[in-house]
């Protein structure tokens, strides 16, 4: 199963892309697949043909990582209780 994730490089816009495995940060580089913009909009400066890319870690501010949705329906988290819900509730 592929990871998504969003690849925040230096100076550059920000993209979209699935990653087959966690990143190992021992590595020089992170490998990503289907990459795209935040819109899910193909990237204008890449050949369509191209199927996998290679970024190194030096040129990367942060990745986030995203769960898919049929994971996260088990998850329970907190909500922070609003001004208005204390002062009627």
């Amino acid at each position: 199963m592929a990871i998504k994730a969003m690849i925040h490089i230096l100076n550059e816009e920000t993209v979209v892309g699935d990653l087959d495995s966690m990143p190992d940060p021992t590595h020089a580089y992170i490998i990503v697949r289907n990459l795209r913009r935040r819109d899910n909009k193909p990237l204008p400066m890449i050949d369509s043909a191209a199927t996998s890319f290679a970024f190194p870690w030096t040129r990367i501010s942060f990745v986030e990582f995203f769960e898919e949705a049929t994971t996260r329906e088990n998850i329970v988290g907190f909500f922070r209780e609003s001004d208005t819900q204390r002062r009627h509730g």
